[in-house]
């Protein structure tokens, strides 16, 4: 029997590539690099709409365009997933939180990973990887993410999502990723935790159209596949912000990080 797809969302800089490499890790699960297929698939059925009413005469319902959306989208995971030679796909493009709703019109039996970050780590790995103007824009993208795991919560059923904080994925790596193989119905394996043992396919260097060398790295912005579970991050915000964005983010998060239970 066919198992149901995968998707890892949360709110960009939360640690979505962490669990990415670590279901790419996975005997049976394959994960590739991220495609940003949703959020361009969800643009070009807003398009399609804007002109519904002219191509009535064609008569095909909404629910064939999904199926089609669908089916153009499942190209890319599943051939991955064939030269892998696994049974199962994933996909994690961070973007996709902001999109479940499509996502799952397109596949109404995927399940849902949804990593969740203090925000102010959020904006703190904004800052470092994109620069100080980003700061905003962190703290809109993570409330913004926030309001909508509310929802999430209330619309979909515990078997179809799960949330996974992040500061308690690195903290208790086993525990977490026990409970994410049960969720997906799959079997643990001790080398899940060792995802920086494996090889794991990645953004392409556009000069030279190589796989990335994270290895290379002197300061790694993300939690790459060459580094071990790494806690260090945790907190990051109160050393690397300076006094005016720690106030900014305490002040512009108060709310939903005291909904998350963040201090």
């Amino acid at each position: 029997m066919e198992k149901s797809p995968i998707f890892i969302i949360g709110c960009p800089r939360s640690g979505t590539t962490l669990v990415r490499v670590i279901l790419d890790s996975h005997p049976k699960i394959s994960c590739g690099p991220e495609t940003h297929l949703i959020k361009n698939l969800k643009s070009l059925e807003g398009e399609i709409n804007g002109y519904w009413k002219m191509l009535k005469p064609y008569e095909v319902s909404k629910d064939t365009l999904l199926d089609k959306m669908s089916e153009l989208f499942r190209i890319f995971p599943e051939h991955y997933m064939k030269t892998k030679k696994k049974q199962r796909w994933a996909e994690k493009t961070p973007d996709n939180v902001f999109f479940v709703d499509f996502i799952n019109e397109l596949f109404p039996k995927c399940k849902f990973i949804h990593i969740i970050r203090d925000g102010r780590d959020v904006v703190c790995s904004f800052k470092e990887r994109f620069g100080s103007k980003t700061i905003f824009s962190a703290i809109k993208s993570w409330n913004r993410s926030m309001e909508l795991t509310y929802t999430y919560r209330e619309k979909y059923d515990k078997d179809r999502y799960m949330e996974v904080r992040y500061e308690e994925l690195v903290s208790n790596a086993e525990r977490e990723t026990k409970r994410m193989m049960v969720f997906l119905d799959e079997k643990w394996y001790p080398y899940l935790l060792e995802h920086h043992k494996k090889k794991h396919d990645f953004w392409f260097d556009p000069k030279t159209g190589e796989n990335i060398d994270f290895k290379g790295e002197k300061k790694p912005l993300r939690h790459s596949p060459s580094r071990p579970i790494f806690e260090s991050s945790v907190g990051k915000w109160k050393k690397n912000l300076n006094l005016i964005e720690k106030a900014l983010a305490n002040l512009l998060l108060d709310k939903n990080l005291k909904k998350m239970g963040y201090k």
